[in-house]
């Protein structure tokens, strides 16, 4: 005895281009959202073709500073980045970014 298999895709409603998602009380409505609704349409409608550039926004950079850390002050940088999914390297630079202060005429944002 054969069973029909159906596509998730055929099961799921078209969502339709430019409408804004709604907003969502919990998590598991928002999951069930998302495997109930179809975006393909909505999104070769107003999508974008992004062509993938290895390193086309990498800047080299000048400057390299050693910083002594421990191993509680390593691990944690650690799980920092792993949770980012970036490198060590990237956490330092945005902390260094995100301390420094204003220069004449900037205004500092918080």
């Amino acid at each position: 005895m054969k069973t029909k298999k159906t596509s998730r895709k055929a099961s799921q409603k078209q969502w339709p281009p430019g409408k804004p998602l709604p907003r969502f009380a919990t998590a598991a409505e928002e999951e069930r959202f998302w495997l109930s609704h179809d975006f393909d349409e909505a999104m070769e409608a107003v999508g974008e073709e992004v062509v993938y550039e290895p390193q086309a926004t990498r800047q080299a950079r000048t400057h390299v500073y050693r910083v002594r850390l421990d191993d509680l002050e390593m691990s944690t940088l650690q799980a920092l980045a792993k949770r980012r999914g970036v490198n060590a390297s990237v956490v330092l630079r945005e902390l260094v970014r995100a301390a420094r202060p204003a220069r004449a005429g900037e205004t500092a944002t918080k």
